[in-house]
C-alpha cells in the first residue's frame, strides 16, 4: 500500500523568516534581562527597567503575532523596521559598530517582511 501525503509551502517557516523571529527573540531576551537588572536600583526604574521590558514585550508579542499569521503584526514589523533604521541614523556619530547593527537589523526585517508578508498572513 502506497501512501501519498502533499505537502503545502505554508508547514514550515521559512530560513530567513526563521532568523528575524530569532533576532526579535533574542532582542526580547536581552532587554528583560537588562530591563530585570535596572529594576534593582530605584533611579534607573522609569528611565531604563520599564522600557527595556517593554521592549521586551513587543518583541515577543512580534514574534508571537507572526507565528500566529496576523496581518497586524506584519505592519508593525514594518514600523519596527523602520524604527531600527531611524535608531541607527540617531547612533551613526556616535557609535558606528551599533549603528552598522541597528541598521543592518532594519533592513533584514523590511527585506524578510517584503517577500514573505503575504505568505504570512495566507
Amino acid at each position: 500500500m502506497t501512501s501519498t501525503t502533499t505537502q503545502t509551502t505554508f508547514d514550515t517557516v521559512p530560513l530567513p523568516l526563521a532568523l528575524h523571529l530569532a533576532m526579535y527573540t533574542v532582542i526580547g531576551l536581552f532587554c528583560m534581562f537588562a530591563g530585570g537588572l535596572n529594576l534593582i536600583d530605584p533611579g534607573h526604574i522609569l528611565r531604563l527597567g520599564l522600557p527595556l521590558l517593554a521592549i521586551t514585550g513587543f518583541s515577543w508579542g512580534y514574534v508571537f503575532g507572526i507565528l500566529m499569521g496576523r496581518r497586524e503584526a506584519v505592519l508593525l514589523g514594518f514600523v519596527a523596521s523602520f524604527a531600527w533604521i531611524a535608531a541607527a541614523g540617531w547612533k551613526f556619530s556616535t557609535d558606528l559598530p551599533f549603528a552598522l547593527l541597528l541598521g543592518a537589523i532594519g533592513l533584514y526585517g523590511l527585506g524578510v517582511l517584503a517577500v514573505y508578508g503575504k505568505r504570512i498572513v495566507a
